[in-house]
């Protein structure tokens, strides 16, 4: 039976590859080079990652574009030795169908100024670093390498060959010119780049393009038009989802273009601030923008202004991994860990405690798994959002036969593992192959539960580097595995638990029922998905798995063949919902609420009325308790009649991409999400996850005002 669980894990997180961890050559070859064989004690110089990529392929920028990783360089120096940020050379733009990518062909050269200690013992030295980056073509492939380089401390000796390298990396790095005004101003009907400077006035300009620090400021792919006048230049440029509701702050970004300075044309690069809400006629009074830039000085793309910090998202997805052991969609779970920790009162405590990190292990674990899946999707341009699993038909359809097989063997119908009866003389290693396999499915049925305080910790996650993030969604798991590791490791209060005995067959027989209602809920969710014939579908594969389990009663090798005719034939109807093709989502039986569309909440907002939106889905529980509990009160239904309220459903329960970005626009991670946009225009309110009726008629209150 574990075997049979374990196919069907395998099932529910199968999924196409969507990058290859390539096996055979690499794609880019990367070594350390510097500006100097020798160095002396105070001075600063230069090295730098070069890396030589493969006819075809391209390695990516500090802002990737639509998709992509940029490079990392993690030096490894001496105490008292300093790396600055790294040097980005000017990118170029490659596109792959409706995306543009940010990056380097052929070769490319990244340098990072190092400054020596006055104090550095003579000597040779090497200089030890690890590079990880993301190399594409039809396909991408993360690749890294360790590299190094020796040096000599002593007096300053140039290396030739790096120093070459790096000048020319240098010369095409952007420049600062303190003389350039830059301004930006539009919305979501387009974008107005605005600049001003001395060096723009005797030059004749062509293929000018601006590539923003950070990704979501523009789109892209669109094309951006150039107007020149003397010293003054307007870029018409398309609006990405950061600008879609106006220029809120300034953004930083490089200027690339070929100048006609006499009879030579030069390509040059300018490192510009553009001020938020300046027009062209407005640069010649404005003073230069001081802002930092936008991105960090890993490349890495920084979180907006009002993001949180590591530690404060690692609190917060703590704690939100403590409030999902009491949302509605973990309760079937919870049964399954109240029986376990009922069969263990009669066990030894250090195998009590040993069941307890084991159930810990299978729940972090498959949060890290989730979050690596996560990251791969967002190296690939995928949307990456939790409870994404959920979306996939075969998920739905597994996890309900599995749910309800679990609650066939707790009715008694089949076995797993040791008896109760055996419970007082020690627990045997499938309890610890069931406390695993319980919290890697804790976590699967939990994920689509956005908890109060997850979503800013899950956004944050989704932003940083491949580290930070796993170690937000080991957090997370912590804060789930938590309750039930602390009573497995508090002795007193093992004690308060009733000692087996007869009763537990009774008791472990009532735990069926949450495991079939979970089951009917993930028929419901396919229904939605597939229509009825995903349903049909599901239920002959749980007719399949029912005689499968009757077969197991039988004996000698009729019985096993009989069984293993059963397994075929639930696998068989599980692999149909992975093939059918998902039903059109229509808003049915509640005319008040309309599809949700971008354009259709601006027609509304032009129509001056206040709008609620309603990001949503079918496997999403905690949507489903804001439906029947907060949305449906009498006094909201009231308030939205009162004051007009236009009302959109955004249902998220097969995949949009559409729906998918407004999501990551207003900085969530998942469903649900409910926006509150104030009369005439305006940028909308972002409510909690769990509503009540006070919240959202306040919410609508604020909005008319």
């Amino acid at each position: 039976m574990f075997r049979l669980l374990a196919v069907f894990m395998i099932l529910m997180t199968g999924a196409p590859a969507l990058a290859q961890f390539g096996s055979g050559d690499p794609m880019v070859d990367a070594r350390l080079v510097s500006d100097r064989r020798a160095v002396e004690p105070g001075e600063t110089f230069h090295l730098a990652l070069h890396q030589t990529i493969t006819p075809g392929w391209h390695t990516y920028w500090r802002n990737p574009g639509d998709s992509g990783e940029p490079t990392h360089l993690d030096l490894s120096l001496p105490d008292g030795w300093r790396a600055g940020d790294m040097i980005w050379p000017a990118p170029h733009s490659y596109d792959l169908g409706p995306l543009t990518n940010y990056g380097y062909s052929a070769e490319v050269t990244l340098p990072v100024a190092v400054t020596v200690p006055s104090n550095a013992a003579p000597g040779p030295l090497t200089i030890t670093a690890f590079a990880t980056w993301l190399v594409c073509e039809d396909i991408c492939i993360p690749e890294e390498a360790d590299v190094a380089i020796t040096l000599d401390v002593g007096g300053s000796v140039t290396d030739p060959a790096g120093e070459a390298l790096i000048a020319q990396a240098l010369e095409q790095a952007p420049v600062r010119d303190d003389g350039v005004r830059a301004g930006l101003d539009g919305d979501s009907n387009g974008l107005v780049l605005t600049l001003s400077g001395p060096r723009f006035a005797d030059a004749a300009l062509s293929d000018l393009t601006f590539y923003p620090y950070e990704s979501g400021v523009i789109d892209h792919a669109a094309d951006q038009s150039l107007v020149h006048e003397g010293e003054e230049l307007r870029l018409d440029l398309t609006a990405g989802y950061l600008s879609r509701n106006g220029v809120d702050q300034a953004r930083s970004g490089v200027l690339v273009y070929t100048a006609q300075r006499g009879d030579v044309w030069t390509e040059e690069a300018v490192e510009i601030t553009a001020r938020n809400g300046l027009r062209v006629n407005d640069l010649s009074a404005a003073a230069p923008a001081s802002v930092t830039p936008t991105s960090g000085a890993d490349g890495q793309r920084a979180p907006a202004p009002q993001s949180i910090s590591f530690l404060q998202a690692a609190g917060l997805a703590l704690l939100g991994g403590l409030i999902l052991n009491l949302m509605p969609c973990v309760f079937p779970v919870l049964s399954m860990k109240a029986l376990t920790l009922v069969e263990k009162r009669g066990a030894e405590k250090s195998e009590a405690r040993t069941l307890g990190l084991v159930f810990a292990a299978g729940v972090i674990g498959t949060f890290l798994a989730l979050g690596g899946l996560l990251l791969i999707l967002r190296v690939a341009g995928l949307p990456a959002l939790w409870g994404m699993q959920l979306q996939a038909p075969l998920v739905v359809a597994g996890l309900a036969t599995l749910l309800f097989l679990i609650g066939l063997n707790f009715m008694g119908a089949f076995e797993i593992g040791t008896s109760l009866q055996s419970v007082g003389s020690g627990v045997k290693d499938s309890g610890r192959k069931g406390a695993f396999l319980t919290g890697v499915l804790a976590v699967f049925v939990a994920a689509p539960c956005l908890a109060p305080f997850m979503t800013g910790a899950l956004a944050f996650a989704l932003t940083q580097p491949a580290l930070a993030s796993l170690t937000i969604f080991a957090f997370l798991g912590v804060g789930l595995a938590f309750p039930f590791v602390l009573v497995s490791f508090s002795p007193g209060l093992l004690a308060l638990l009733p000692k087996p005995g007869p009763w537990m067959t009774r008791f472990r027989q009532i735990l069926a029922f949450p495991m079939f209602a979970t089951a009917i809920w993930l028929v419901w969710v396919l229904t939605a998905q597939l229509g009825p014939n995903g349903a049909l579908w599901l239920m002959l594969a749980l007719l399949a798995a029912s005689f499968t389990v009757w077969a197991l009663g039988l004996s000698g090798l009729a019985g096993r063949a009989t069984a293993l005719v059963g397994v075929v034939l639930t696998l068989g109807a599980l692999s149909v919902t992975a093939r059918m093709e998902p039903v059109s989502q229509t808003i049915q039986g509640q005319s008040e609420w309309a599809v949700w569309s971008e354009s259709a909440v601006m027609d509304a907002q032009a129509a001056g009325r206040p709008v609620f939106v309603d990001f949503t889905a079918a496997w999403c529980v905690t949507c489903q308790v804001n439906k029947l509990g907060a949305l449906s009160e009498g006094s909201v239904k009231a308030a939205f009649a009162e004051h007009d309220v236009a009302l959109f459903r955004a249902d998220f329960t097969n995949q949009d991409p559409e729906i998918a970005a407004a999501l990551a626009r207003h900085g969530s991670a998942g469903v649900p999400l409910y926006l509150m946009y104030p009369a005439n225009s305006g940028a909308p309110e972002v409510l909690p996850p769990l509503l009540t009726g006070g919240l959202v008629i306040q919410s609508v209150n604020e909005a008319v005002q």
